[in-house]
């Protein structure tokens, strides 16, 4: 079969300028895998990115049309590509696809074997199509850019968002004493992600009520941010 049903957007623009339409089936080249695709998930913002529509990051590179949108996949490797040996086919995986290739809004889509890992068998392919991009974000915000260590007391601003849910997650699950900012609407579903306390943010100045924090992870910016700085305690 040399082709698949592919949704693509063949110039820049918003959803409305996307097509379900007939398209190449992709062939894994050396060191990639062809996933069937059995969920996708894409981030809001993605079509507005440089690096949707381009072979760089940063937009300088040559565009790239058409393209197939949905960087997070969900799925069961088809076909191994040249020197790959860690799949088998098969295996359900699930991954972030690189953001200058091809998304998964495809039957298949072909990606690095490096960037996928095994579905955790718990969840089915919908929840695990929406990990990757928010999960690795809270990850690298906390471990690799934050140094979290067991013991820590976070605070998580925005901790009912996208990201923010799963950072209050990864802190509790590393052992850290995790404080979160949300609306009260959503104070109850963030104490059940494990946060020891919930600030209102409407009912008050989150500054005036959490002191002597190790780390914060900030998804809100702006004033927000300036003002995390009086919440953290010195020498972490």
């Amino acid at each position: 079969m040399d082709t698949m049903h592919a949704v693509r957007g063949h110039r820049r623009g918003g959803p409305e300028q996307l097509t379900y339409e007939l398209a190449p089936r992709p062939v894994p080249g050396p060191g990639e895998v062809l996933v069937g695709v059995r969920s996708a998930s894409i981030t809001p913002d993605e079509l507005v990115w440089d690096a949707t529509w381009t072979d760089s990051l940063d937009g300088s590179g040559s565009e790239r049309v058409p393209i197939v949108p949905s960087k997070e996949v969900s799925g069961v490797v088809a076909e191994l590509g040249p020197e790959v040996s860690d799949w088998k086919v098969g295996d359900e995986v699930y991954g972030l696809i690189p953001f200058t290739r091809d998304g998964a809004a495809a039957e298949f889509v072909a990606v690095p074997a490096a960037v996928l890992a095994a579905k955790p068998a718990r969840l089915d392919h919908d929840h695990a199509a929406a990990l990757p991009l928010a999960g690795l974000t809270a990850w690298q915000g906390l471990v690799v850019h934050g140094g979290l260590r067991p013991g820590a007391r976070v605070l998580v601003q925005g901790g009912a968002g996208g990201v923010g849910s799963f950072a209050v997650q990864v802190a509790v699950a590393l052992g850290a004493a995790v404080t979160a900012t949300a609306g009260a609407e959503a104070a109850d579903f963030v104490r059940g992600l494990g946060a020891e306390q919930v600030v209102d943010y409407r009912s008050g100045r989150f500054e005036e009520q959490v002191k002597d924090v190790d780390l914060v992870f900030d998804t809100v910016g702006g004033d927000t941010q300036e003002r995390s700085w009086q919440v953290l305690r010195p020498g972490w």
